[in-house]
């Protein structure tokens, strides 16, 4: 067969045509994968150009899709989740540590992005987490900036060359009246920062308690277990909010816009599942990526994890 056929109907690689890049598939494509064919046709991405990369974003989708991990009927429903992250919501707000959203929370989302479990719910980020901004002291105030370490403030340009999630500082710090007299916060450990322009979507976790700068809508979640789940599902979402993003200069989206990214909610024991075996398969992606020499042995580690626990179509 000179055409891998991915999913029903659509040609995303050509092995007569190797120098073709994987095609872009939507989510509801992605749920009719063949599993078997999927795991036959696995040495096929390995070898393509930037294969690693887009069999990176294929595991993000069937993830996404709730096909990654089975479902424990012990677990719950992902709705049980909203009430109490609620709660925290409204008590953070009281304690002064987030201001009140100006976006609507708990609306419906009609249409939906696509299906998912029927265990599962559609929710907007900013049901999940607070969205927090930044800021930029005046440059021209030598006391606003820190000689050495104080506290760390970052950038977009800082997330680009991020290995792994956790990130701790950027190239400068700020003091303590350089935050108390700018628009920039003190976001906590666990949030999850998510750049808003230039570029849109650069994702990570903060290891500590940080600033950003206004290149940042970042996500405060208000359950903080959380916080590897919403990396990911950003790590997915972040190519399509930067399709509809506007701007004059550069591309940019609103707290309001990245509050409004549709969220899909698992109960939080498979969301976790989902993190762990995220991590499993990403860290053999990278292993095939940084070892030629052992990818067969690597390729057969991948399929055997992947075996494990993939839902799709049978």
């Amino acid at each position: 067969m000179s055409i891998f056929q991915h999913f029903t109907g659509k040609l995303i690689y050509r092995r007569s045509h190797p120098e073709i890049p994987l095609l872009n598939y939507q989510d509801e494509e992605v749920s009719k994968m063949n599993k078997e064919q999927f795991l036959k046709e696995f040495s096929t991405f390995v070898k393509a150009p930037n294969g690693i990369e887009h069999l990176r974003k294929l595991i993000l989708k069937i993830a996404m899709l709730g096909a990654l991990v089975p479902h424990d009927e012990d677990e719950g429903r992902g709705h049980s989740l909203l009430e109490p992250m609620i709660e925290v919501m409204q008590e953070m707000i009281q304690n002064s540590v987030i201001r009140k959203p100006r976006y609507e929370m708990g609306r419906d989302l009609n249409p939906i992005p696509y299906e998912i479990p029927a265990h599962w719910t559609w929710v907007e980020l900013g049901d999940v987490g607070a969205i927090v901004g930044g800021g930029t002291p005046k440059s021209t105030e030598a006391k606003f900036w820190a000689d050495g370490e104080d506290i760390p403030w970052l950038t977009p340009a800082d997330m680009s060359a991020l290995e792994g999630r956790l990130i701790q500082r950027g190239r400068r710090d700020i003091t303590s009246e350089g935050l108390a007299r700018s628009s920039t916060s003190l976001v906590p450990a666990g949030t999850v920062l998510f750049s808003s322009r230039a570029p849109i979507g650069h994702v990570g976790i903060a290891a500590n308690p940080l600033c950003t700068n206004q290149g940042f809508k970042s996500c405060v979640p208000f359950n903080p277990e959380m916080s590897e789940f919403i990396y990911y599902y950003l790590m997915k979402a972040g190519p399509e909010v930067n399709e509809n993003a506007t701007g004059t200069t550069f591309n940019e989206v609103s707290g309001k816009q990245v509050a409004a990214i549709p969220f899909p909610l698992p109960p939080l024991g498979e969301m976790l599942r989902i993190v762990s075996k995220l991590d499993e398969l990403f860290a053999l992606c990278d292993d095939l990526e940084g070892s030629l020499s052992h990818t067969a042995d690597l390729q057969g580690k991948f399929a055997e994890a992947a075996k494990e626990s993939l839902m799709l179509v049978e």
